[in-house]
């Protein structure tokens, strides 16, 4: 059972919102509702270009937090922030979101979730939450200013620099 808890933290990898959703419009509302009844993944999402504004990262950032620990959480609008060629460095992991979709969205918006905080600090960025019997996970995320989706790192203890500034606004799911 303790193998199958590490292995789902360890796959429970976190993606870094820096891309910009493809949906646009009700139309666009109701192919994303069709979608997520049948399990399909949304589109991969497309790099801004120019590179986004710090105030416009910090706004993609908290609305991906959102989605997927927040309130408002869906595994399906979270991916709509993941890039297809996603870069996943846990070892027990492909890259790419198709491999993230597969793990992810069979149990992730039926699991439990309780946001702590997150922040952004340079090109880096974590979030921090609780998941049930996985515990608390701090999820680290790097090259966001180039708006690389890459998953760097998980653990376990909060970072003394995620202290230094946190984003509001979510609670528990």
């Amino acid at each position: 059972m303790r193998l199958l808890t590490c292995a789902v933290a360890l796959l429970a990898a976190p993606f870094s919102a820096v891309a910009i959703p493809t949906s646009n419009g009700a139309v666009a509302g109701q192919r994303t509702s069709l979608c997520e009844r049948q399990r399909k993944a949304p589109p991969p999402c497309v790099r801004a270009t120019p590179a986004p504004t710090q105030e416009e990262l910090d706004a993609r950032f908290n609305a991906f937090v959102q989605v997927f620990v927040g309130q408002s959480k869906s595994i399906y609008k979270a991916f709509e922030y993941i890039a297809a060629d996603y870069i996943n460095h846990n070892p027990a992991a492909r890259n790419g979101s198709d491999s993230a979709w597969g793990i992810l969205s069979g149990f992730w918006d039926s699991y439990s979730h309780t946001y702590i905080r997150s922040t952004i600090q340079g090109n880096m960025s974590w979030v921090n939450y609780k998941a049930g019997a996985m515990g608390e996970i701090v999820d680290r995320f790097s090259g966001i200013k180039e708006s690389n989706t890459r998953q760097f790192e998980q653990v376990a203890v909060t970072p003394n620099r995620i202290r230094d500034k946190v984003h509001t606004a979510t609670s528990e799911t």
